[in-house]
C-alpha cells in the first residue's frame, strides 16, 4: 500500500537565521480585520452611517429602515419586523464610533483636567462612558417600567401573553439596547484581557441569549425589568469607579457603599424576585401553553425551563461578582487605602498593579496579548 504523501512544510528564515513556521493565512486575515478596527474604531463604521444617512436625506429607498424602527400598525403601535436587523446593524455602529469618540475625544482630556493619574486616563474613559450609557439606560427603562403595570405586579410579566404589538419608545428602547449588547461584543474583544474575562464572556453570551429569545419570543415585559436591575448598579459602579480615580477617599468609598446597597436590592433581591416569578406565575397567568408562531405564541411549556436556565445562569455570576463586592468591602474597611471598586478581577490589583482596557490607542495590545494566548 502507497504511503499518504505528507505535504512538505517549507520554513521561512528570520534576518537573524532563525526559522519560523508560516502563519496560516485565515489567522492573519481575521488579525489584520481586528487591528484594522481597532484602529479605525471612528472612521470606519462613521463611513457605513454617512451612507445610509445621506441616502436617506436624498430619499432611497430602505435607507430609512436602518435609522427609524419598522412595522407601524395603523393604531400608531409597532411590531417586530425582520427590518429590526437593519436597525440593530445601524446601531452597532453609532455605538461604536460614539464610545470612541467619547472616549477618545472628551473622558480623556477630562481625565487630564481632573488630574487623573496617566496610566488611568483609559480605564476613567471607559468607566466614564459606562456611567454615560447605563445612567442613560436605566433612566429611560425605568420611565417605561413606572408607566406600566409590570412596576409593581409581577405577574404582568406574562399576563396578555403574547404581547406582540409596542409603543414607539418601547420598541426603540428594547432594540437599542440589544444593539448595545451585541456592540459589546467587540468591545470585549479589544479590551485587554482580565482575571474574569471568562465570567464576562459567559455574561455576554448569557445575556444576549436572554435579550434574543425575549423580543423574538414576546416575553419584553420581563426583559424590561431585567435591563433596569442590571443597569441601576453598574451606573453607580462606575461612578464609584470615576471618583476612584480622580478624588480617591471618602467620596469615593461612599460611592462604592451606595452601589453595594443598589447591587444588593435590584440585582440580588429584585432580579432574584424575576426568578421566582418566572418559576411559578406563568402557570397562574399565561392564557395557554403552546408554539404557534404564526399567532406569536413561543410559548410551549418548556420554554418557561429554558428562560429559567438562562436566568439562574446569569444570577449565579451575580452572585459571584457579589462574593467578589464583598472582598472589596472588607479590604476597605479594613484598609483605608484600598483602590478596587468591584472585584479584584476587574482591576485586578490595587492601583499600582492595575490593568487597563483602553478606549482606541492602547486597546491593540490586549488584541495582539489575546492572539498570542491563541
Amino acid at each position: 500500500m502507497t504511503p499518504r504523501a505528507v505535504p512538505e512544510v517549507i520554513m521561512k528564515q528570520t534576518p537573524k537565521g532563525k526559522f519560523v513556521k508560516p502563519v496560516k493565512k485565515q489567522q492573519w486575515s481575521r488579525k489584520m480585520l481586528m487591528d484594522y478596527l481597532v484602529k479605525h474604531q471612528i472612521e470606519a463604521p462613521l463611513r457605513v452611517i454617512a451612507v445610509i444617512v445621506a441616502g436617506y436625506f436624498l430619499g432611497l429607498p430602505l435607507c430609512e429602515k436602518f435609522i427609524f424602527i419598522s412595522n407601524q400598525r395603523a393604531d400608531g403601535l409597532y411590531q417586530k419586523s425582520f427590518w429590526d436587523l437593519t436597525f440593530l446593524s445601524f446601531y452597532i455602529c453609532v455605538f461604536t464610533v460614539m464610545r470612541a469618540f467619547i472616549m477618545t475625544r472628551i473622558l480623556v482630556p477630562l481625565a487630564r483636567w481632573s488630574n487623573v493619574k496617566k496610566k488611568k486616563f483609559d480605564r476613567f474613559a471607559e468607566q466614564g462612558y459606562s456611567f454615560i450609557y447605563y445612567t442613560t439606560s436605566c433612566s429611560f427603562g425605568a420611565y417605561i417600567m413606572y408607566h406600566s403595570p409590570w412596576w409593581d405586579d409581577t405577574s404582568y410579566y406574562w399576563r396578555d401573553y403574547p404581547v406582540t404589538e409596542y409603543d414607539g419608545l418601547f420598541k426603540y428602547y428594547y432594540l437599542v439596547q440589544f444593539a448595545f449588547w451585541l456592540q459589546q461584543i467587540f468591545v470585549l474583544q479589544i479590551e485587554e484581557p482580565r482575571k474574569d474575562y471568562q465570567e464576562l464572556v459567559l455574561h455576554h453570551i448569557n445575556t444576549l441569549l436572554l435579550i434574543s429569545l425575549s423580543y423574538c419570543c414576546n416575553f419584553t415585559r420581563v426583559g424590561n425589568a431585567v435591563f433596569v436591575y442590571m443597569d441601576a448598579p453598574d451606573a453607580i459602579l462606575a461612578l464609584a469607579k470615576l471618583l476612584n480615580y480622580s478624588v480617591p477617599g471618602v467620596i469615593c468609598n461612599t460611592a462604592f457603599g451606595t452601589m453595594l446597597v443598589v447591587w444588593m436590592y435590584t440585582r440580588v433581591y429584585l432580579y432574584g424576585g424575576i426568578i421566582w416569578s418566572t418559576l411559578t406565575e406563568p402557570d397562574f397567568y399565561v392564557p395557554v401553553f403552546k408554539l404557534d408562531p404564526l399567532e406569536g405564541h413561543w410559548f410551549p411549556y418548556f420554554v418557561k425551563y429554558i428562560i429559567l436556565g438562562l436566568m439562574i445562569g446569569l444570577y449565579l455570576l451575580v452572585l459571584f461578582w457579589t462574593a467578589m463586592i464583598f472582598k472589596v468591602l472588607i479590604r476597605i474597611l479594613t484598609d483605608p487605602d484600598a483602590s478596587d471598586v468591584r472585584s479584584d478581577n476587574e482591576d485586578d490589583e490595587p492601583v499600582e498593579n492595575e490593568k487597563r482596557s483602553a478606549p482606541v490607542s492602547k486597546q491593540r495590545n490586549g488584541l495582539k496579548k489575546r492572539h498570542a494566548t491563541k
